[in-house]
């Protein structure tokens, strides 16, 4: 049977093409049958389409736009619902940062007491408040005696401006009298010495 197939074989190359370009047909070999159709169904009342419903189309439609809705509408609930949960926790924090701001004075007054109390020259409140009185008149002295001298500088400017201006009309009546003499004498500028 190997040798039947080799001489079909090697006959083939050896043969020349019809004169269409086709190859010439090998007599030993059956032709392939020829694909068998598939059968259509048969048309029965459950097989035949349907006419078109629109009414129910339109119903089928208005369901599911309905289930949509409801969806959403749960979802929307969902939202305010934890937007009122956001709204107490930030409640909630906001009241946390109260208490912590709080504490953390009472703390801070309470580290200050414990140095004051801790401290060897610390005299009590009443030497503290004499101390601030004291402190006050000191600067308040201060502000006396800047004023005082800031004034008796204005003075002293006001002073030397009349002074100045007392000169100048002295000097502007001196020469406007020698201006008023002539003696016949050209005075003659010194240009070197």
């Amino acid at each position: 049977m190997a040798d039947q197939m080799d001489d079909s074989l090697t006959e083939d190359i050896w043969a020349s093409p019809g004169p269409d370009g086709q190859p010439a047909p090998s007599s030993d070999r059956p032709k392939t049958p020829a694909t068998p159709k598939t059968p259509k169904t048969p048309k029965t009342p459950a097989n035949q389409p349907t006419p078109y419903d629109r009414e129910a189309s339109l119903r089928k439609e208005l369901e599911g736009v309905r289930n949509i809705n409801a969806a959403i509408e749960g979802i929307i609930n969902t939202l305010d619902k934890a937007k009122g949960n956001m709204n107490t926790v930030s409640g909630t924090v906001s009241n946390a940062s109260t208490l912590l701001n709080t504490w953390t004075r009472i703390l801070s007054q309470t580290e200050h007491n414990q140095r004051l109390i801790l401290n060897p020259n610390w005299r009590g409140a009443t030497q503290d408040l004499a101390e601030i009185e004291a402190e006050t008149v000191q600067k308040q002295q201060q502000a006396e005696r800047r004023a005082a001298e800031d004034e008796r500088r204005r003075e002293a400017a006001r002073r030397k401006r009349e002074e100045d201006e007392e000169d100048r009309q002295r000097q502007a009546a001196v020469g406007s009298s020698t201006r008023g003499r002539h003696d016949g004498y050209a005075r003659r500028p010194q240009l070197f010495k």
